[in-house]
């Protein structure tokens, strides 16, 4: 049931090289998992690190376009597979930090399962059964970890304590000494000059401060409408997505994105209490 690399039709201009420099025909053959009955096939780059088929990747956390995701959120390589059935066709592999990518991206409830069946399933399935390389690989779970923190730092925009906080987590969960982290770190507007820490407040308790007659939900759309902030989505509990707000490139001279490290994947605005006046002036509720 098995599929593998072509190992004698593939021309030399086409078997594009992985990462170890070996010709794609002298990998080892696909190794096959399903996910809620979807085809997710695995290549051994000939280290033992896993790649993965990232049309199967894609069709398993639900993208609608399923070549769009890869190609913005992916750097996928191009090789000559053979399909069952011995048809030689192109495909493009990522590998497992890319996976980890797309499930971030995804908005869908598969997504959370499959990150948990990758990490829960495939991966030591692969490791215990030596259908990859038979050295001992324990960072997978790291790898991924750090992989999430690179998304949730690109796309989230955290405060520099956040991403501290997200760090430690990290360390912790992998029995990793954490001690040389810097215990305080500074949350400051991008052009401020003092070197230390600006106080922040939740949007309600500034509007509140400064007595302005509006509501926070009032204010936050108006913060949007000036491109301080965005709305995104998350999953709850019960897989229903729920919006939460965003500080914007925009809106960090203004405010700051805080974080729970245990969940990662909502943001909560806070803004500089010095410049909120400033703000409320920009949005017209001063």
């Amino acid at each position: 049931m098995q599929s593998q690399p072509n190992s004698s039709n593939t021309p030399n201009h086409v078997a594009t090289r992985f990462q170890n420099l070996q010709n794609v025909s002298r990998t080892k053959p696909a190794t096959p998992f399903s996910f809620h009955g979807l085809l997710v096939r695995v290549i051994d780059d000939g280290t033992g690190e896993p790649w993965f088929i990232a049309k199967d990747v894609a069709d398993a956390l639900g993208y609608a376009n399923t070549s769009k995701a890869i190609n913005a959120h992916c750097k996928a390589v191009n090789i000559c597979h053979t399909e069952m059935g011995g048809q030689v066709r192109a495909v493009q592999i990522i590998p497992e930090r890319d996976l980890y990518r797309l499930v971030m991206k995804s908005k869908l409830p598969a997504a959370e399962q499959f990150e948990e069946w990758v990490v829960g399933q495939v991966l030591p399935s692969i490791r215990k059964t030596g259908a990859f390389s038979t050295q001992p690989t324990n960072n997978s779970k790291l790898i991924g970890e750090l992989a999430i923190l690179e998304c949730f730092d690109r796309l989230l925009k955290p405060a520099p304590s956040s991403k501290m906080l997200m760090l430690a987590k990290i360390a912790a969960n992998n029995g990793l000494e954490s001690s040389f982290l810097p215990g305080y770190a500074i949350d400051a507007a991008p052009d401020a000059n003092g070197g230390s820490a600006m106080p922040t407040k939740a949007v309600t308790a500034l509007i509140k401060d400064h007595s302005i007659a509006s509501t926070a939900a009032a204010f936050n759309h108006a913060l949007a409408a000036k491109g301080f902030l965005k709305q995104l989505q998350r999953k709850n509990s019960k897989q229903v997505m729920v919006d939460f707000w965003s500080v914007t490139d925009q809106g960090l001279r203004f405010g700051k994105n805080l974080t729970n490290p245990q969940s990662p994947r909502e943001t909560q605005p806070h803004w500089y209490v010095d410049r909120f006046l400033e703000l409320a002036k920009l949005v017209g509720k001063a």
